[in-house]
């Protein structure tokens, strides 16, 4: 099976490099490819020279917008035939089990989404937190998310077979829940599984949707989700109601949860 894990790269902290390799290479499953696009990461050549007797780092130098370069990643995957494509940020590292297990799941369904334990500088601070709102081994259907996202570049693996060259629109701001509503949308199955996880390095961008939002965060989650309910409408044009819900909603209309996932509390 030809498996692939790709990721993105961009100036940053070079032991977040480290770290996310140091995953990689003690994954008890070894045989895949990792392609790393690079946005303007000077010095990847002394990273790669670290890995070169455990993994086959294949190095695509590219520089746009994020959107675009993860869709140049994914096209690049699908052009050279690989079977399995695995997401993973490079700011993150992985359970050493995550390849393995995935794999297993990926003979019965299409995508498999694992669960996240959220981390920051002082280390772990919320373990399997997808497990608070999902059971292991369900189903997650198009319905799940149509409000909300649990599918990320980094905790999710895909079924290459069949699938046709993606476009994302260049301002995406929620590329993952685009694409995965995509799959969804077509008939893909996927499943949840809390049998290995992705540790998810929090910053401020990426937590909007996992906390109480003020207001300058929820006006920037309802621009996400505007721009992503019109988007998913140029394809299917069913999501008018959710676009009208938006052009009309106000700070006071911000949602109560208990471990919200992305998106929800708007």
């Amino acid at each position: 099976m030809n498996t692939a894990f790709l990721t993105t790269i961009f100036p940053m902290n070079e032991q977040y490099l480290y770290n996310f390799f140091n995953s990689l290479e003690n994954q008890t499953y070894k045989y895949f490819d990792v392609i790393v696009v690079n946005d303007g990461y000077k010095d990847f050549e002394k990273i790669k020279t670290a890995y070169n007797q455990t993994l086959n780092i294949i190095e695509l130098h590219y520089s746009n917008t994020p959107a675009k370069n993860r869709e140049y990643g994914i096209n690049y995957c699908i052009d050279n035939g690989y079977d399995i494509l695995f997401f993973g940020d490079s700011d993150d590292y992985f359970e050493k089990n995550r390849v393995e297990k995935s794999l297993e799941f990926l003979k019965e369904c299409d995508i498999v989404v694992n669960d996240l334990s959220l981390f920051d500088e002082k280390g772990v601070y919320e373990e399997k937190y997808l497990s608070h709102r999902l059971e292991n081994i369900e189903v997650v259907d198009f319905e799940f998310i149509k409000d909300k996202n649990i599918f990320g570049l980094s905790n999710t693996a895909i079924k290459l077979k069949g699938m046709r060259k993606i476009a994302i629109p260049d301002d995406l701001i929620a590329v993952d829940w685009y694409l995965f509503s995509m799959l969804l949308i077509e008939g893909k199955k996927a499943v949840f599984t809390n049998e290995t996880i992705s540790y998810y390095r929090q910053h401020q961008q990426n937590t909007v949707g996992l906390k109480k939002l003020d207001k300058a965060s929820f006006e920037k989650g309802v621009e996400v989700k505007q721009k992503h309910y019109k988007d998913l409408n140029d394809k299917s044009n069913q999501f008018s109601l959710e676009l009208k819900r938006l052009s009309n909603i106000k700070f006071d209309d911000m949602k109560s949860i208990n471990n919200p996932l992305w998106w929800e509390l708007i």
